[in-house]
Formats: C-alpha cells, structure tokens, sequence
C-alpha cells in the first residue's frame, strides 16, 4: 500500500503543470522555458539555412559550374532536389512537402517525449524543426530543395545543404541521448523506462517494498 501511494504521488509530481523556475529575474514555467529554448535553436537553425541559400540563389547559377573550395573535396554548387535524401522519391515534392508538415505537427505535439526536460534534447529538437522547415519553405516557394554543399570523401556525396545538417546533428544528438543514465535524484518508472524527475523523492527500496 506504501508503495502504491509513493507511486502515485510520484506520478502527480512529475505531471505537475506549475512547476515554475525563476528565468531572467522572473518566476516562469519550466515547460515555458524549455519550449522558448527549443525554438530559439529552431529559429537561428532556419535562419542560418535560408540566408545561405539565399546567396546560393544569388551568386551561383541553377545547375552551374562548381565553385571549388577545397580542390578536389569540397565545392559549392546550386542544385535543386525535388526528393528526399539521396534524391529518393524524386519528382514528389507535393507529397513531401505534406509529410514534412506533417512530420512538424507531430514531433511539436510529442516533443517531450524526445527528452525535452534537458539541454540536449531540446536543441536536438530545435535542430530538427528548424531543417523541416527550412526544406519546407523550399518545396513551397521554390518546388525543390536547394542544396549546395559539396564533398567527395572519396566519392561524390550528394549534395546537401543547413537544413540536411541541422536534421541529421538534431537526430544523431537524441541518440545520444538516449544512452543518458539517470542523475541522482531521478528514478525510472517501472513501465516505460521513463525518468521521473521527482524532486527530494527517491523510489523506494524493493526490500521496503515488502
């Protein structure tokens, strides 16, 4: 019966909808904070991608000569990719300008279950909708990706761009994360395997249990 209740009473801590942190001399919502924190790396994410992609626009031309960078490893050139990743499902920009809407929505409305109570989950999520978007605006003003960023290690990579990157550094920081071990203070759920940051609360023993 202990049990039960400390369970419960843990449940409703961690659930809690004013738990409030001060944050620039003001007592504001963790949850606020967290989610103004992940948006911030979402906005300078986008912001980065569509002013390089604007001097790309700008300076060199659609399906050009490259311009060398570093000889032989790096260049800079001005593609447009109506596909995925690799130039899959090419020629189905309508399509996956929808899944990327989509893709956005869903990853917004189940944010903290990518580990959004810390710093590292929330710019790895920032980092994510951030390139969305940014591939997004492309699909819907230009009807592709533009990509320009070039590499030959030894192959040809193909061509990406701040979005791609923004994408791929957001996914490879959540795993990660997801070898993080819980700090002391945390404990896991039971079911789920998810911490519970129950403050100056510890799950009790399985001896105290009985």
């Amino acid at each position: 019966m202990r049990c039960f209740v400390f369970r419960v009473t843990a449940a409703l801590a961690c659930q809690r909808p004013d738990r409030r942190v001060k944050w620039g001399g003001v007592t504001t919502p963790k949850a606020t904070i967290n989610n103004a924190r992940i948006l911030l790396v979402a906005l300078l994410t986008l912001a980065l991608d569509q002013l390089t992609k604007w001097v790309v626009i700008q300076k060199l031309p659609f399906n050009g000569e490259p311009v060398a960078v570093v000889d032989g490893f790096f260049e800079l050139v001005h593609f447009g990719n109506t596909g995925a990743a690799w130039s899959l499902f090419s020629g189905q920009n309508f399509w996956l300008a929808l899944f990327s809407l989509a893709a956005l929505i869903f990853l917004w409305v189940s944010r903290r279950q990518f580990g959004t109570e810390k710093a590292l989950g929330q710019v790895a999520l920032g980092l994510i909708l951030g390139g969305v978007v940014g591939n997004l605006i492309d699909r819907v003003v230009h009807h592709h990706v533009v990509d320009f960023l070039q590499f030959y290690i030894p192959f040809r990579f193909p061509a990406f761009n701040v979005a791609d990157s923004g994408i791929c550094t957001g996914v490879g920081l959540m795993f990660l994360q997801s070898f993080r071990k819980p700090k002391p203070g945390e404990t896991w759920a039971r079911k789920g395997k998810v911490p519970l940051a129950v403050d100056g609360l510890s799950e009790p023993d399985e001896e105290s249990e009985a």
